[in-house]
């Protein structure tokens, strides 16, 4: 007997295909098994899908997940600070280096000639400056012994002024006491020369009386007695007017020549004064001493100064690591002519890493500084880090942009802003430093932590 089929028909105006199912009498036990055979899986498909949404959507509840981050670190970039040609390099690329460690040498025999010379300026300075300070006290001594010497000459020159002066009146006085002898010798003389006339006349008389006989010789002989002493009376009052002229002579000249003596002691008060005042100069001359010893000192200073830059110089010669770091981006090879600021390498700080997770404005909202951190990096996609959060940026991503969207143009569309959280990585979780900068890294932050 043959055996009876079911067809299920689609409508004619529809193509037969592969997927037209043709069904008999003995499929529907195959349907009843594989129903209790499917029925069981996908009860326990949607108790695992259950379970894992509840943890799914528990682990949403408190946590905020992102995949737009990356690790970050500080990386120093290595430029000269002087120009030159390289003597020799001391690393090579991705080798690890600590704070301190020789990096690059550049030729210095300029620079040591800079800091010699620099050297030779400041012994000058300084000997300079010896001398000069040297020269103040000389100079205070030598001119307070001038001053000394030219105020005692003027002393001495004001006691002679006051000593010739006096003499000038000790002579005046006596040339008038000459002047007045000359008014009385000549009053004698004028006396003695009328006696003389007088015994002159009394002589004649008596030789005419003696040759008549009228008187006698004895009479005679007292006239011309008389005569004789009158005229040596008036021959007398005559030297006596010539010795009283000769006194007033010597008495106008004693009064030049006292004149003279208070004239030159005068002059020698006025050489004194012009030699005091020369002194004094000195002064002036101890004060530029004392200024040149200031200067010669600022002098040494500015040569210290320039002696410091040109060693600072030398010493820019030998470039040393300023942090410890991995080499990288090298770009010098011995040989090469360098610039100043030009870029010889960089130094990575595999120490102090950082991740910077561009989180979106939504997701802010609970996100706190200290919170803990779960993240992975694609690089190790089996093992799990972990850190915190350690700050949170001012402002979002795009304010910091070269050219920041201007939302006034009138084409305006809404775009959720990121905002750059650093998040501090847990050195204990990475005890083999196998992170690198620039890893692209997911990571996970508990917000339930407040």
């Amino acid at each position: 007997m043959p055996e009876q089929t079911t067809t299920i028909e689609r409508p004619r105006t529809a193509e037969p295909s592969d997927r037209d199912v043709v069904l008999t009498k003995d499929d529907a036990p195959a349907r009843g098994r594989k129903r209790r055979i499917i029925v069981p899986i996908v009860v326990i498909v949607l108790l695992i899908a259950a379970v894992f949404g509840i943890r799914y959507f528990t682990f949403a509840a408190h946590h905020v997940s992102t995949d737009d981050a990356q690790i970050s670190g500080d990386i120093t970039n290595i430029s000269p600070k002087v120009k030159g040609q390289i003597q020799q390099v001391y690393v090579h690329e991705n080798q690890s280096v600590r704070k301190g460690d020789m990096l690059v040498k550049i030729d210095d025999r300029d620079y040591a000639a800079a800091v010699a010379q620099a050297q030779a300026g400041v012994a000058q300075a300084r000997s300079g400056q010896q001398a000069a300070v040297e020269a103040v006290p000389l100079q205070n001594s030598l001119t307070g012994a001038q001053v000394a010497q030219a105020e005692a000459g003027i002393s001495q020159a004001s006691g002679g002024v006051a000593a010739a002066e006096a003499r000038v009146a000790n002579v005046r006085a006596a040339a008038e006491a000459a002047r007045e002898k000359i008014a009385l010798a000549q009053a004698q003389q004028s006396a003695a020369q009328a006696a003389l006339t007088k015994a002159g006349h009394d002589l004649a008389r008596s030789k005419t009386l003696v040759a008549q006989g009228a008187i006698s010789r004895e009479q005679f002989d007292a006239a011309q007695a008389g005569y004789s002493t009158a005229l040596a009376n008036a021959d007398a009052a005559a030297l006596g007017v010539a010795v009283a002229r000769a006194g007033t002579q010597q008495a106008q000249q004693d009064i030049t020549q006292a004149q003279a003596a208070a004239d030159q002691a005068r002059a020698q008060i006025s050489a004194g004064n012009a030699q005091l005042a020369q002194a004094q100069t000195g002064s002036g001359q101890s004060a530029i001493k004392t200024a040149q010893a200031q200067t010669s000192g600022a002098q040494v200073q500015a040569a210290e100064a320039a002696l410091a830059a040109a060693q600072l110089q030398l010493s820019y010669t030998a470039i040393r690591a300023p942090v410890d770091g991995i080499v990288s981006k090298k770009s010098v090879n011995p040989g090469d002519t360098i610039a100043i600021g030009q870029p010889l390498l960089a130094l990575a700080n595999q120490r102090s890493l950082w991740i910077t997770a561009n989180l979106k404005e939504t997701q802010l909202g609970k996100v706190r500084i200290g919170q803990p951190v779960q993240f992975k990096v694609d690089a190790y996609p089996h093992q799990t880090f972990s850190g915190k959060v350690d700050s949170i940026s001012p402002a979002t991503g795009v304010t910091f942009a070269l050219i920041p969207p201007d939302n006034a143009s009138g084409n305006f569309t809404k775009v959720v802003q990121r905002v750059p959280v650093r998040i501090a990585i847990d050195t204990r979780s990475d005890p083999q430093h196998m992170l690198r900068q620039g890893l692209s890294v997911s990571v996970s932050i508990d917000t339930s932590s407040r």
